[in-house]
């Protein structure tokens, strides 16, 4: 699936510096409104160990998800993105920028989560073998990627999702010796998630 957008003012699209943590922590929480005057709660939180890999590797992280609305939470779905940011001119010698996403890959976990409850899903996917190097900020090029893991929680009955969103960081150097480089990829590696529920 692709994403594309225009940018006609002669402003670039900024890359982020995409910080390199050891752990990540990223939390994202949202306030629901649902059987017309009831309301809740619903937190996501997501850990990873390192957020920089090579194309191939394993990449596992925790999603906690805390429940606290009287509905259940069926579905959590993650899914890995490549965001590309073109530069180019107009016959006019005006500069312009254009943004495309691609969507990598996609994996949806069932977890079944009970009313004022808590659960932990661990998920685990391979990075294609085939990527594209990213760039940094300080690279000068017509064409720079990033790419970032976004976790959803949909809330159906609210017409609403919780979304969260962590900078994922591809080299072609081990971990301990790279610095911020990205990359993107060619076909998904097998997938995975279990999870495991507890109540308040």
């Amino acid at each position: 699936m692709w994403v594309r957008r225009w940018v006609s003012q002669p402003q670039p699209l900024t890359l982020v510096p995409l910080p390199l943590q050891d752990p990540l922590f990223v939390q994202a929480e949202k306030k629901v409104s649902y059987n017309c005057c009831r309301r809740g709660r619903v937190c996501l939180q997501i850990r990873m160990d390192r957020n920089t890999f090579m194309p191939g590797e394993k990449v596992v992280f925790t999603s906690e998800i805390h429940n606290q609305t009287s509905k259940c939470i069926r579905t959590v779905v993650l899914a890995l993105y490549a965001h590309m940011q073109y530069e180019g001119f107009t016959p006019m010698a005006e500069r312009r920028w254009r943004g495309d996403s691609n969507e990598l890959l996609r994996q949806e976990a069932n977890t079944q989560i009970a009313a004022f409850s808590s659960t932990t899903v661990v998920s685990t996917f391979s990075l294609p073998l085939v990527l594209s190097v990213s760039s940094t900020l300080l690279d000068d090029q017509i064409v720079r990627t990033s790419y970032e893991l976004v976790v959803t929680v949909h809330l159906p009955w609210s017409l609403a999702s919780v979304k969260a969103k962590v900078p994922i960081v591809i080299t072609s150097m081990p971990a301990e010796s790279s610095s911020c480089q990205l990359s993107l990829g060619g076909e998904p590696g097998p997938t995975g998630s279990h999870a495991q529920t507890s109540r308040y």
